[in-house]
């Protein structure tokens, strides 16, 4: 019977097919904007969580700001040469790990992990190649939860023995080595040369932007031979213009064990700094705060995602609402005619509603493949991963029916009330 009442819902739509599909375009683009949107938003959600989760949830983060006063220098001395002096320096790092660390006063941390870049040139050969170098210590890996692919990765020797060795990463070892395996080769800093010892698996981003956020492209080096090796300050040139930095760490991450608080720990660290420093050129950054602070934020967006998303459905079931009216109107001595025929308020009732239903469900099938083939053209065109959450089809359709039962029911109330004499004396 259910079947029968669907069949007939469906011919009498075919009836008037233009006006139909007119009615059924504004669920349509509903459903599509709806599964697009909740694509794109979950692409951005993935990859905003990734870099934040590649931090390290259980990490607080210490990183070495250029301060206002030597922003404004820059300025106003843009074409000088100059030096820059500013962050966390190697004692601060040693008192971290006294006070912290596993053999420290306040045993908070497992491990204080300092980093340092360095602007140096880096070449295979006669190949050359756009590589970030970065000094390390050997707790670097474990810390960051970073894998080694092939080899090894820096040992406490290497930094004790100051060893002029190198592990690279990923997009690194591609760039240098191309054709060949890069473990036991030898690559050139600047004028010194060092054996790769290592290659680092595939990490991904770990921020928004700078050379710590890149680790796939990176060299890593042992922290005391970035010193021995390469001294105290690290001179860029650009455009005839030498900038001398001398910052001996610019981050350092420091690893909390499970049962201390993030927070404390990120308190008497910022604590031990801000002591030694006149100036505001650390800043402090708790990762799990920021996922925190991020699945709020993603919250928000799906509820304007999703408000959006109802609008468009709004409009769509006003335009189903208005053609199922049309259809009453000139229906009416169909209406006048089945109920003559013994045909009762409730079939009449359900006629209509399932008509709205089907034409809401045709839409919001159209609407989900739409949607799905919107999403690909800009994921293709924004060069990202698609990714469709799996509830988010059957949702679309559900919705739409909704809006068709929603919407339909006032047409569907007013043609079952219409008076059986007064329908069939209509010309």
């Amino acid at each position: 019977m259910k079947i029968a009442l669907l069949r007939e819902a469906a011919s009498n739509l075919l009836v008037h097919k233009t006006r139909s599909f007119l009615a059924a375009l504004g669920i349509i683009f509903g459903v599509a904007s709806v599964i697009c949107m909740l694509s794109i938003s979950e692409v951005a959600r993935r990859d905003v969580i990734g870099r934040i989760e590649r931090l390290g949830i259980r990490n607080v983060i210490l990183d070495s700001v250029k301060p206002e006063r030597i922003r404004d220098r820059e300025k106003q001395e843009s074409r000088q040469s100059w030096m820059a002096s500013y962050g966390l320096t190697t004692e601060e790092i040693d008192l971290l790990r006294d006070t912290l660390g596993p053999n420290g006063t306040r045993h908070a941390v497992d491990a204080v992990v300092p980093m340092r870049t360095m602007f140096e040139d880096v070449r295979a050969g006669a190949r050359g190649a756009d590589v970030n170098v970065v000094a390390t210590t050997h707790e670097y890996a474990s810390v960051m939860s970073h894998a080694v692919a092939d080899g090894r990765f820096l040992s406490t020797v290497d930094d004790a023995t100051s060893a002029t060795v190198c592990v690279l990463g990923s997009k690194a070892a591609r760039a240098l080595f191309p054709l060949s395996n890069p473990v036991g080769q030898v690559v050139k800093m600047g004028t010194t040369h060092l054996k790769v010892v290592g290659v680092m698996a595939p990490k991904g981003q770990t921020g928004s932007s700078g050379i710590l956020s890149n680790p796939d492209n990176t060299a890593w080096i042992p922290f005391k031979t970035s010193f021995a090796r390469f001294g105290n300050l690290q001179v860029r040139r650009s455009s005839g213009v030498s900038e001398a930095t001398k910052v001996e760490v610019n981050r350092a991450i420091l690893k909390v064990k499970e049962d201390v608080k993030l927070t404390a720990v990120a308190a008497i660290a910022e604590n031990m700094v801000d002591t030694r420093h006149r100036q505001k050129d650390v800043s402090v950054t708790i990762p799990f705060q920021l996922l925190r602070e991020q699945r709020q934020a993603e919250r928000i967006f799906r509820w304007v995602m999703g408000s959006l998303g109802a609008i468009s459905l709004l409009v769509g079931g006003v335009g189903i609402m208005n053609i199922m009216l049309a259809n009453m109107a000139e229906r009416r001595q169909e209406i006048g005619l089945r109920r003559a025929l013994g045909a009762t308020r409730g079939d009449i009732l359900r006629l209509f509603v399932s008509e709205s239903s089907v034409l809401c469900l045709i839409g919001g099938v159209f609407g989900v493949g739409l949607g799905a083939c919107l999403a690909i053209v800009v994921g293709q065109l924004a060069q990202w991963t698609v990714v469709f959450e799996p509830w988010s089809f059957p949702l679309g359709v559900l919705v739409s029916v909704t809006t068709g039962l929603i919407f339909g029911t006032v047409p569907a109330i007013k043609a079952a009330r219409l008076d059986p004499v007064l329908a069939l004396r209509v010309e």
